[in-house]
């Protein structure tokens, strides 16, 4: 893992498009704090978690991990650091919009 840019005294935000086992973003939370970073929170799209999972993210330095609910959890209860942010609102308004031939652009604010 490269860190490109000064991350020295500032809170770092890992972004992604999916997690499974969270190693690639354990590692680049622990260089991210290697170089400085006060804090790391993570955000990822699809959280598609491994069994091994919850271990690995109690063992590391992310504070937060934010995902959205694209993909059915585990039934399993998440980690406490594990926030799930719901775009049902948004996938159903623009099958709304879709379906009444309106524009989708409006919920994709620049």
């Amino acid at each position: 893992v490269e860190i490109i840019g000064d991350v020295r005294d500032r809170n770092a935000v890992i972004v992604d498009d999916f997690v499974i086992s969270g190693g690639t973003l354990v590692e680049a939370a622990r260089a991210l704090l290697a170089r400085g970073a006060r804090s790391v929170v993570a955000a990822v799209t699809h959280a598609v978690f491994a069994p091994s999972f919850a271990e690995r993210l109690d063992a590391s330095p992310i504070e937060r991990l934010l995902v959205t609910d694209t993909v059915e959890t585990q039934p399993s209860p998440m980690p406490h650091r594990v926030q799930v942010v719901s775009v049902a609102p948004l996938f159903a308004e623009a099958i709304r919009r879709i379906d009444a031939r309106e524009s989708v652009s409006v919920l994709f604010p620049e």
